[in-house]
């Protein structure tokens, strides 16, 4: 098996970068928002407008994280020659961080203590499923802090993104793309 040791260089480097530049831009958007959002009580403009405000805040973090990741993945590349695709590389990042939580959610969750109210043959299959799926996972990230999971987790998809190639969204449009369609009919009509 040949590895192409240059383009796995890069890929680490994208990774770790994009891993710093998401930390760096998570961090200062969380202080800029928290201090933004220091003066508003509850009391003052009512829960619900203030919910409002903490979920508007919340998304934007998120959103400067994952833009922070997938540019610096982004740019890195461009030291590597291929053909890539931003809207890839950008849902590459979202869902990296989307699988992050679904991890942590399946690792981190309580389920044997959950599954007490259950009964008979529900709790069977459940209880075998955590030893055969979950507790393997459980084993693997016990040791490993939530905040790394996720902090690696958008440039990991961002890189997969990125090496995706962007001929396949063409391909992806199968029969019923707009194009497709416009072209056989521009046929028939010929």
């Amino acid at each position: 098996m040949n590895i192409n040791k240059r383009k796995l260089g890069w890929t680490l480097v994208q990774i770790v970068v994009g891993c710093i530049a998401g930390l760096l831009c998570g961090w200062l958007s969380l202080t800029l928002m928290s201090y933004v959002t220091k003066g508003i009580h509850s009391s003052e403009l009512g829960s619900f407008l203030s919910g409002i405000i903490l979920l508007v805040s919340f998304l934007a973090v998120f959103c400067l994280t994952i833009f922070a990741s997938a540019e610096s993945v982004r740019q890195i590349g461009r030291f590597i020659p291929k053909e890539t695709s931003l809207k890839k590389i950008y849902e590459g990042s979202f869902l990296g961080i989307c699988a992050a939580v679904a991890l942590l959610f399946i690792s981190r969750g309580d389920w044997l203590n959950s599954l007490d109210e259950w009964g008979g043959i529900i709790k069977l299959v459940a209880i075998l499923f955590y030893l055969i799926l979950v507790l393997p996972i459980k084993l693997i990230t016990f040791w490993i802090p939530a905040a790394v999971i996720l902090a690696i987790a958008a440039p990991i998809g961002a890189v997969i993104g990125y090496n995706m190639s962007p001929h396949e969204e063409e391909a992806e449009k199968g029969w019923f793309g707009k194009r497709k369609i416009d072209d056989e009919y521009a046929e028939e009509v010929k």
